[in-house]
């Protein structure tokens, strides 16, 4: 393990810039342009339809497992997840939002009357969905306790007698579906596309605030809703590893980084911009990160401990400066139906599952490398890939890897 962690960090000592000219624009590529809108949207059905009907196979086998007629669903993760990525709209509280109801063979979307005829006009129509409603002025509670009283109900959440069914959820929610991959897949494009657009773009001087609004238009007007933003300037990230945004000036350099919402999935990506060539006592810690990056891509592989990933990062690190960084944040979530579905602790057992999609954020100090991976049967797949934008071509034992370099804007 430690010669392939030596090995990839002399690989990257290497690494060849990429020229912005080699490179096409993906951002709507995988689209035919001879397919019209009405024969694609119908097709999108059609992939939706069929991925709310894989699931609804799924909780048939569930409710035969344990011996139960009928499945009562609250959590909003597991909402998108079963119904494909319908989205709650406006301001709910807990007694508005709304649910789903599920036998073997039948789906039904719980919600206040107030918001069904928008689910069935926007989100619903054509995956098979029947209605229950309550009256706005009615009592939510009421209606899920008439709805369960005298069946045996299983339910992702504690409610009344019902039996707790959540770690199903958990687990298959961390396994993407073809048609889960498809739009995540658009989604990290559409999210890299807005985080370097706003980094080329922004003014020297402007606030954390005014970029962080200028990057989220950029995610709105393609319809990304924005979850999380952080932005890092002038190395404000060294103090705090979760920062959001504050009404300070950025003068010298920025990591910007967002977290955006579609089709009820999520993807991150970050990127570095700097005000002229970065000073000395600045990029090593950027160069690090990347190796950093590239031995976690590197020893991460279908069906290996992801404890192993974690105990090589931690050696990685231990012989340098940066020893202690590894306590500061995780360097790997989970992702899909929730911005994490989850962090590895040390020792874990879980292993590496292709269908897995993994946010890599590796951080040393104020700089960051921010992507979001799909885990497949032939290694990593980047999902937010850099269009224009410095790359660095990096090698590992197995594979080369193209990791975002810094940006040096000149104006």
């Amino acid at each position: 393990m430690v010669d392939s962690l030596r090995e990839s960090a002399l690989c990257l000592n290497g690494a060849e810039a990429i020229p912005l000219a080699e490179r096409a624009d993906h951002i709507g590529a995988d689209m035919g342009a001879e397919v019209g809108t009405t024969e694609m949207s119908a097709l999108a059905l059609d992939m939706r339809r069929l991925d709310v009907d894989a699931k609804q196979d799924l909780v048939a086998q569930l409710l035969h497992d344990c011996e139960c007629d009928g499945l009562l669903v609250l959590h909003p993760a597991n909402f998108r997840w079963l119904t494909a990525g319908a989205n709650p709209v406006g301001l709910y509280g807990r007694d508005e939002a709304p649910a789903l109801f599920y036998n073997a063979t039948q789906r039904w979307l719980l919600a206040s009357a107030t918001d069904s005829p928008r689910y069935f006009a926007e989100d619903l129509d054509g995956l098979g969905y029947q209605l229950k409603e309550w009256h706005w002025s009615t009592s939510r509670e009421q209606m899920l306790a008439d709805l369960v009283f005298g069946r045996k109900v299983a339910a992702d959440q504690p409610f009344r007698d019902c039996k707790h069914v959540g770690m199903f959820f958990a687990a298959e929610r961390r396994k993407l579906s073809s048609y889960e991959v498809d739009r995540l897949t658009e989604l990290g494009k559409t999210v890299a596309h807005a985080v370097e657009a706003a980094a080329r773009n922004f003014a020297w001087g402007d606030t954390e605030e005014e970029i962080a609004g200028q990057l989220a238009h950029r995610l709105l007007r393609h319809g990304a809703e924005p979850v999380a933003l952080q932005i890092n300037g002038d190395g404000r990230g060294r103090t705090f590893r979760r920062r959001g945004y504050q009404p300070e000036p950025v003068t010298h350099w920025c990591n910007l980084q967002a977290t955006a919402r579609q089709h009820g999935l999520h993807a991150t990506a970050a990127r570095t911009v700097y005000h002229g060539a970065p000073d000395d006592s600045w990029r090593p810690d950027f160069e690090f990160v990347l190796r950093l990056r590239l031995m976690h891509l590197a020893v991460s592989r279908p069906g290996e401990l992801v404890s192993t990933t974690i105990d090589a990062g931690r050696a990685l690190l231990r012989p340098t400066p940066h020893e202690h960084e590894w306590r500061a944040a995780p360097p790997a979530c989970l992702t899909g139906r929730e911005p994490s579905e989850g962090v590895f602790l040390p020792g874990t057992q879980d292993h590496w599952t292709p269908g897995w999609a993994v946010v890599w954020q590796d951080r040393i100090g104020a700089t960051a490398v921010v992507d979001t991976y799909l885990l497949t049967e032939g290694g990593w797949k980047l999902l937010t890939p850099a269009y224009e934008w410095p790359l660095r071509r990096a090698a590992s034992v197995e594979r080369v890897f193209e990791l975002p370099d810094v940006l040096l804007r000149t104006d």
